[in-house]
């Protein structure tokens, strides 16, 4: 096989009513890895998704559905015709770099045995109105007789042999936006993880990383008060501090008590991480801390703390190292009295609505 040839790879994607998103994804897969085999493993759906890819692939299939992802996954991996394969969501889409595509066949070949990354960009606006745009690596390029899929949901690759798995990074860019839905769609995806997730805890009720993901749920569909509950817990049950969800569990956390009105209690769990050089440098969380600082009435901490942000380099959520801090040095600022220093917060944050507002207040 040339370095450049994909015809032993195969592209696992499992789907449900994700017509138009699927058509997307498997349009950038026969553009970007020409003669890959595509498995599409379908779940129950009740659109065209079967047969608009069967104009893209031969290798189509069903799956009666049983309340968990993993298992669906497994399947559609023992569907294909490869033992390499690249595991692919419906909702996520190959970007262009067909150029760099060639790499992934001999990165395999150099680390025979091990899990292949792609990088994944994440874009949508939460609930606060605030566009998040992030980006992770995730394990997806494997030999599927050392590797499966555990976990009804949120489901996570482990080794057949119980060995450790270890990784190295693709050149596979792709375009998820599975977070991206409209109220109703968004209530009901997360009605639907949550009661995949208290299935699973039932099984594994000190699992940290669950506990996590059902706090995550429960926040997605406004429900604060479950939320704070299971992401306190997951704290509690003291995770890998080197979790590369540990960020998102502590900004989630705080967040949800924040929410809830337990702001003294926000300042108890964060205040250990502040002095810690990976969260007090990144500024989604100490844009938090300053908000926690802000409704506990450390008033000048807090201003302090929004300053600080605006010289870290920029995080995932939009605005908390630039605009948005301002806006809030801006907001103490006034509260406190100072007009004139309120003003020049403002100023600095452009042409944000609210904070050029607050600049004609404090003007007059």
């Amino acid at each position: 096989m040339s370095e450049t040839s994909f015809e032993k790879l195969s592209v696992c994607i499992i789907t449900r009513d994700q017509c138009s998103r699927l058509e997307k994804c498997l349009k950038a897969v026969k553009s970007y890895l020409p003669g890959a085999d595509i498995a599409v493993l379908d779940t129950g759906s009740h659109d065209d998704s079967l047969e608009m890819a069967a104009k893209y692939t031969d290798n189509t299939g069903t799956f009666e559905w049983c309340d968990d992802f993993s298992k669906a996954k497994n399947a559609c991996m023992a569907q294909a015709k490869n033992d390499l394969v690249l595991v692919l969501d419906s909702d996520e889409y190959m970007e262009e770099g067909e150029e760099r595509y060639g790499s992934l066949i001999s990165l395999y070949k150099k680390y025979p045995g091990a899990v292949g990354r792609i990088r994944r960009k994440n874009s949508f606006v939460n609930d606060r109105g605030q566009k998040v745009c992030y980006e992770e690596w995730i394990n997806r390029v494997f030999d599927r007789r050392l590797f499966h899929y555990e976990g009804r949901i949120h489901e996570q690759l482990n080794s057949l042999s119980g060995k450790e798995i270890k990784t190295y990074k693709t050149d596979i860019r792709a375009f998820h936006d599975g977070y991206d839905l409209e109220p109703e769609e968004k209530k009901k995806k997360a009605e639907r993880n949550a009661s995949l997730l208290l299935k699973e805890m039932g099984e594994k009720a000190d699992d940290p990383y669950l506990c996590y993901q059902l706090g995550k749920t429960f926040f997605v569909s406004e429900n604060k008060e479950k939320a704070a509950l299971y992401l306190t817990k997951a704290l509690e049950l003291k995770p890998d501090p080197g979790m590369e969800y540990m960020e998102d569990l502590l900004c989630l956390t705080g967040y949800a008590l924040l929410d809830t009105g337990k702001a003294a209690e926000a300042f108890s769990t964060l205040k250990p991480f502040r002095e810690q050089r990976r969260y007090g440098n990144n500024a989604d969380f100490m844009f938090l801390y300053g908000l926690i600082l802000m409704n506990t009435l450390k008033f000048d901490e807090a201003r302090e703390t929004f300053v600080f942000c605006t010289s870290l380099p920029p995080s995932n959520t939009e605005g908390t190292s630039s605009y948005l801090a301002w806006y809030n040095a801006g907001v103490i600022s006034e509260v406190l009295g100072d007009k004139r220093s309120a003003a020049m917060y403002y100023g600095r944050a452009g042409d944000f609505e609210r904070a050029a507002e607050g600049k004609k207040r404090c003007m007059k």
